[in-house]
């Protein structure tokens, strides 16, 4: 059960941005537990400690406040700004967007679990946007393929790279947790990592 947290001076002083981020940290915090379904503004609110109506004067619907949490969360910026420093070695490379891409689902993997359940539900909370946060991932993901790809460490084409690489780690980040004494689980995750991007670069035959 959730502690109702009266609106205290410090929140009525807050700027709008602060404000947004504590709705957001509490919509985070209540999506984890419930559900996108099951989390309603009042609870968000309450758990924001702030006024329901603030919610709709930052967000306008429950709606966009879902999106945006999504937004804020995936971590999908924080990727492409280090997606687009990334100019070393492949394999060094690939192993740092894989550690970042795992940290995130790891984090969020109570709110991916919600994702997975409410596939239905969540058709209707993105159907006026074509932002998700999947292919926010991709999108950063493929832009790193191609210009690999152009500079000829790669081939192919870089979308389908691109899901291939992200199913690994989304596959993994998943598992890890469900499975966790599979000989891919046990011991720290860059070990796996490291074998996944082994098999994306060279494949298995035996040549």
């Amino acid at each position: 059960m959730i502690e109702t947290r009266k609106v205290s001076e410090s929140v009525r002083s807050a700027s709008p941005e602060e404000t947004r981020e504590r709705i957001l940290t509490a919509a985070r915090e209540v999506i984890g537990r419930k559900g996108k379904r099951g989390a309603t503004t009042r609870e968000i609110a309450e758990v924001a400690g702030v006024n329901e109506a603030t919610i709709f004067r930052h967000f306008g619907t429950k709606e966009a406040l879902l999106v945006a949490c999504a937004q804020h969360f995936c971590g999908y910026v924080l990727l492409a700004d280090a997606a687009a420093g990334l100019t070393g070695d492949l394999s060094e490379d690939l192993l740092a967007l894989a550690q970042l891409m795992f940290a995130r689902f790891e984090a969020l993997g109570d709110m991916i679990r919600w994702s997975l359940v409410e596939q239905e539900y969540e058709k209707d909370i993105f159907a006026e946007t074509t932002w998700r946060p999947q292919l926010a991932i991709l999108a950063v993901l493929t832009d790193f393929m191609e210009r690999r790809i152009e500079a000829g460490e790669l081939r192919g084409e870089a979308e389908k790279l691109a899901l291939v690489f992200l199913g690994l780690v989304f596959m993994h980040a998943l598992g890890h947790k469900k499975f966790p004494d599979s000989v891919l689980h046990r011991g720290e995750p860059e070990a796996a990592l490291q074998f996944y991007i082994d098999v994306f670069l060279n494949g298995v035959r035996k040549s």
